[in-house]
């Protein structure tokens, strides 16, 4: 009877301390550089509505710009093919 008791009290204590050590994960992978280090992984702000409407606008500016060099490159290409 002692050794089952033994075993089990193993058990238990196997069970227990795998339990623990598992539900609040390893504090090893925590990048604990700057002030919000010990608080875990911190995600970026989100961005505000003004910003995204000047990235959609400088976006759509750019693609612009790169439709009329690309058709100026096409008007040159046939400019080159005629001569």
């Amino acid at each position: 009877m002692p050794n089952r008791l033994k075993l089990l009290l193993c058990v238990f204590a196997f069970l227990f301390l795998a339990a623990c050590g598992g539900s609040k994960g390893s504090d090893a992978h925590v990048d604990s550089g700057g002030a919000a280090g010990k608080g875990g992984p911190t995600e970026p702000p989100a961005p505000k509505a003004d910003e995204i409407k000047k990235a959609r606008d400088e976006a759509n500016a750019l693609t612009e710009e790169n439709h009329k060099l690309a058709r100026e490159v096409f008007d040159l290409k046939n400019k080159l093919g005629e001569e």
